[in-house]
């Protein structure tokens, strides 16, 4: 079952303007969070069916409602898509103001929810020579890893200095603790509470 990735439809900042990631071909220009402008090196179709409901919840995509993550409309995660997330929160408790969480983590959060899978849906996974992130429906950064052939790396390397990558995306358990900072901290301090008595 395809779990990240982008849902046709959804619109990437390109120097042609916006455009839906589904009329994405090699070579065009994407605008990133880091580099600038980037050329795409594969723009990867794939028809998901999901025989709509009865997929397991856990994989049923994410409607993000207008504005939740910077978004100008309404639109669709798949449930491990990662997504930079710039935050206060982030800084307090992992020293990092931007971090990689799955959109799963964001259930939740700023009405975003899970929602059934339509019978079929295309997911477009975009592929660039390095790792990126790049903007979707206004201010949503999605994240492009590196191609996987290119994340492998032998133990030496690894011991020296680790995985090559630019952002950590948070394990399950620390993403949670993000996201329930960050719904604490939009509620605003409560209110106090007066003893009867």
């Amino acid at each position: 079952m395809i779990a990240e990735g982008m849902v046709a439809g959804t619109l990437v900042a390109t120097e042609m303007g916006w455009l839906p990631v589904e009329d994405l071909r090699p070579g065009d220009r994407v605008v990133t969070f880091d580099n600038g402008m980037v050329p795409v090196r594969d723009a990867a179709l794939s028809e998901l069916m999901t025989g709509g409901s009865r997929v397991p919840r856990a994989y049923w995509p994410l409607m993000v409602p207008e504005k939740a993550l910077g978004n100008r409309k309404e639109m669709l995660l798949l449930p491990e898509q990662s997504v930079l997330i710039e935050s206060d929160e982030g800084e307090d408790l992992f020293g990092d103001p931007f971090l990689l969480v799955a959109a799963s983590a964001l259930d939740g959060y700023c009405g975003i929810e899970r929602v059934a899978p339509a019978p079929e849906m295309k997911i477009v996974t975009l592929r660039f020579d390095s790792e990126e992130v790049v903007y979707a429906n206004g201010m949503v950064l999605m994240h492009c890893p590196k191609p996987a052939i290119e994340r492998r790396q032998s133990p030496d390397e690894l011991i020296e200095g680790g995985e090559d990558v630019l952002y950590q995306r948070l394990p399950r358990a620390q993403s949670a603790m993000l996201v329930q900072a960050m719904r604490t901290s939009a509620a605003g301090p409560a209110a106090p509470v007066h003893m009867a008595g």
